[in-house]
């Protein structure tokens, strides 16, 4: 089995079984002379539930998290670009998000967002090896689907564009004309405005979201210790009783 293969096999395993099925594996491999590869796979980290679950639906349920993807990229062309019906993307979207939350839980919502508006956080997400809820690494996607502003030709360039005019005898020098008027390049100025403005709206709710994260990260650490405290405390009013 090649180390790819191992990493993926770990990472498909439930969550409760990752950290003793990886030491088996990097064991194994220390054993068959592999102590590079054993390292590599010994520092691998469990990952977080939200993460676990994220990459047991896409491994489950890959065809309609390409369907979620496909369907972000379409919002993205709508929003920025101007591309097609935004109402329409932004319902199709929307209905792509809610199914695979129903099928994956809630705990699935964050990185699937993310994933929705960055295209780097959307490969790691295919993948299927996530460790832990990823973050938006920017906004280049979002630009990248921004019309390019019209390029203004040089010189050079106008001029090789001009048909060749074949040399007349000498004649009367032709009256003057006046030159016709350069088409004016279209004023994107406001539309250029509204990106830089909807940027920053996404910088702010992303700031706000990793902040919502990590509170939320605590919340589900205190919930595993309660958990933990609970089952400890029922498996020892258990023994007490001879159960």
């Amino acid at each position: 089995m090649t180390d790819d293969e191992i990493i993926d096999r770990l990472y498909g395993l439930p969550l409760d079984q990752f950290t003793r099925a990886r030491n088996e594996a990097a064991r194994e491999l220390r054993q068959q002379g592999r102590r590079e590869q054993a390292e590599q796979v010994k520092a691998l980290r469990k990952p977080t539930a939200a993460a676990a679950a994220v990459n047991q639906l896409v491994r489950k349920h890959r065809a309609q998290v390409e369907a979620f993807l496909g369907a972000a990229a379409t919002l993205r062309d709508a929003q920025v670009a101007g591309k097609g019906d935004l109402a329409s993307a932004a319902q199709g979207e929307r209905e792509a998000l809610d199914k695979l939350v129903a099928l994956g839980g809630e705990a699935v919502r964050v990185t699937l967002q993310a994933a929705a508006v960055d295209d780097d956080v959307a490969r790691d997400l295919r993948q299927a090896r996530l460790e832990r809820q990823p973050e938006p690494r920017g906004f280049g996607t979002l630009l990248a689907h921004a019309k390019p502003a019209a390029a203004k030709p040089s010189k050079a360039k106008a001029a090789a564009a001009k048909p060749a005019v074949a040399k007349r005898p000498a004649a009367k020098p032709a009256p003057a004309k006046r030159p016709l008027p350069r088409p004016r390049r279209p004023d994107d100025s406001a539309a250029r405005a509204k990106l830089r403005d909807a940027t920053k709206l996404l910088a702010a709710a992303a700031s706000e979201e990793r902040q919502a994260r990590r509170r939320w990260d605590q919340g589900q650490r205190e919930l595993e210790k309660a958990q933990a405290a609970v089952e400890k405390a029922r498996r020892e009013l258990n023994r007490l009783h001879g159960r």
